[in-house]
């Protein structure tokens, strides 16, 4: 019986390769900041590509948003970016500029009911 469905649009060895220049791409000291769209586009493949095969491209994404975090980070705080846009990268990567307090413990609550007598019957 034949094989079912799509056949993969990438052998092992052409993503090998794209995981190669993908490597090079985000520790190239040229791309100040590694975008993963814009190595996508300029290697004319879709960014669906590198998250659909994570045993080759997940240390790499991952590797690839550190730097883009660092280099964001510190740029920001060198005054060489535009704080707005490096607020707004950073919170696509999950930072956040909110303040969240976190309680614990127990609250215990004793109800106190007074029942006065004014003289009325029981």
């Amino acid at each position: 019986m034949g094989k079912v469905g799509r056949p993969a649009k990438y052998t092992p060895e052409q993503l090998g390769a794209i995981a190669k220049k993908f490597k090079a791409y985000i520790d190239d000291e040229k791309n100040v900041i590694p975008i993963i769209v814009e190595f996508c586009y300029k290697n004319n493949i879709s960014r669906d590509t590198l998250y659909d095969h994570p045993d080759e491209f997940s240390t790499l994404l991952k590797k690839c948003i550190a730097r883009k975090e660092a280099q964001l980070e510190k740029l920001c705080l060198l005054n060489k970016v535009n704080a707005s846009m490096a607020i707004f990268s950073l919170k696509q990567l999950g930072w956040k500029d909110k303040h969240e307090i976190e309680q614990g413990g127990e609250i215990t609550v004793k109800i106190v009911r007074e029942i006065k007598d004014k003289g009325e019957c029981k």
